[in-house]
């Protein structure tokens, strides 16, 4: 008790800051009015029914250096952690000196040694184990077992990136395909009118003003669909990289069949499952169980070490005795280290530790805000989208019938082309405008995906390193 009272002091070295309480949060009108699904599935993408979609998923999956990295950070902080675990088991080794020495004559070295030479040999096995009575080690071993928990569910978060990237990229190919189509049409539309104005200027009907007027929007609307064929082409070189492939990879993506037939709405417990669904809020909840860990092992370091130490062997001089009982050898003990001053390195240490703790604590916070925010944000968006898509049909409807009835004027001679043109142009703005809103809800659905966690669970790193726990 003596030795206790005399240590150096922790007091007045206590986190900050406190963990959120996920159902502390107000998830807000837009999720607890949502309707209820299911938690996506670890393949969620095959929503979409592309084929072609499923392929380049799975060749980012395999084939992405950003994963590997990743993986191989979760193979790097699990062998730290296995490295960390060892040192609360007890250490055995053997070694041996065999050395030709000169005894001096004038301590207490008998005869016929004192003032001659001769081989001074030692055979030894040792033994020593860290009793860990205050939990250092064990709280050390489970800081790294958070680490790598951690860094597996980081893994996890570059995985989900990865495939929703793939899935975006993918969405926004299949919007600039349609985009494409209608520019075409409307660049048939505009030679169309070309080819009357200039008849009529023929026939005497028209003027050259006219036919010029007739020729200037052709120009834009080539640029217009090489633009669309650049982005194409740019987004074909994207999906290729992403998978780790070079731009050749991309020439042979064709033109996608996304097809998504998905409910709108949350599954069920938002925003308390978020936390074992995300893979970032898994690591960063990992993080602040290491944090605290590091603390009870800085903590640990202020009371009393003991260690366990033994040794047992042969110690002869000369090499005849010295596999004998004669020069037999042994000891077993303890050795104890009290801290009494050591400059305010503990404390120090213990304010590291804690104040990292801060940090991850608010991290921690940070990142669940932002996921809850995440998900009402995408079902924002998607339940807005599902209006101004109704909206948009409805004005594509009526545009569609003036466009008709504009070319039945002309055709009965009661208006000119133009007139059919300019409705036409209505036409194939709404027409743009619905791809767009389609290309905003496919995105959507990929992001409220990832929001969700992507099917994540803990991930298999993560529970392998737990597993390993003593």
């Amino acid at each position: 008790m003596l030795l206790l009272a005399g240590r150096v002091s922790m007091s007045g070295i206590e986190p900050r800051a406190r963990t959120t309480e996920p159902n502390m949060l107000d998830a807000g009108k837009t999720i607890v009015s949502a309707r209820t699904i299911e938690w996506p599935k670890e393949d969620w993408w095959k929503s979409y029914r592309d084929q072609q979609l499923d392929a380049l998923v799975s060749k980012t999956i395999t084939g992405s250096p950003s994963l590997r990295v990743a993986q191989a950070r979760v193979a790097l902080s699990q062998a730290f952690a296995e490295s960390v675990h060892a040192e609360s088991l007890p250490n055995i080794g053997a070694d041996a000196s065999v050395t030709r020495e000169r005894f001096t004559a004038q301590q207490f070295i008998p005869p016929p040694w004192a003032g001659h030479t001769a081989w001074n040999n030692q055979v030894a096995a040792s033994l020593s184990y860290d009793l860990d009575l205050w939990g250092r080690q064990e709280s050390i071993w489970h800081a790294s077992v958070g680490e790598a928990r951690a860094t597996a569910a980081e893994a996890q978060q570059v995985k989900l990136e990865l495939e929703t990237a793939t899935v975006r990229s993918y969405v926004q190919l299949a919007m600039e395909f349609t985009l494409r189509d209608i520019a075409e049409e409307r660049l048939h539309e505009l030679q169309q009118r070309i080819s009357i104005t200039r008849r009529s200027h023929a026939a005497g009907l028209g003027t050259e003003m006219e036919v010029l007027e007739a020729d200037t929007p052709l120009p834009l609307a080539r640029a217009q669909i090489e633009a669309i064929d650049a982005r194409i082409s740019l987004l074909r070189n994207q999906l290729a990289a992403l998978s780790g492939q070079g731009p050749g990879a991309g020439d042979t993506i064709t033109r996608p069949t996304l097809s998504l037939d998905a409910a709108t709405g949350l599954p069920e417990r938002l925003p308390a499952n978020l936390v074992g669904r995300r893979p970032d809020v898994q690591a960063n909840r990992w993080r602040v169980e290491a944090a605290q860990q590091n603390i009870d092992g800085a903590k640990a370091a202020f009371y009393p070490n003991i260690n366990l130490l033994a040794f047992i062997g042969f110690q002869a001089l000369g090499f005849g005795q010295l596999i004998s009982s004669a020069a037999n050898i042994a000891g077993i003990g303890p050795a104890i280290s009290l801290p009494i001053f050591d400059g305010g390195r503990r404390r120090g240490n213990l304010s590291a530790k804690t104040a990292s703790f801060d940090i991850a604590a608010e991290n921690y916070n940070e990142v669940l805000v932002r996921a809850l925010q995440d998900v009402s944000d995408q079902l924002v968006v998607l339940q807005s989208n599902a209006t101004q898509r109704n909206q948009a049909e409805q004005a594509l409807t009526t545009a569609r019938k003036a466009n008709e009835l504009a070319r039945i004027s002309y055709r009965a001679g009661l208006s000119n082309y133009q007139h059919a043109l300019d409705t036409q142009e209505i036409v194939l703005r709404q027409q743009e405008g619905i791809a767009q809103l389609q290309a905003v809800r496919l995105d959507a659905y990929a992001s409220l995906m990832r929001a969700l966690g992507g099917g994540t669970m803990d991930s298999p790193a993560s529970e392998a390193a737990a597993a390993r726990q003593p």
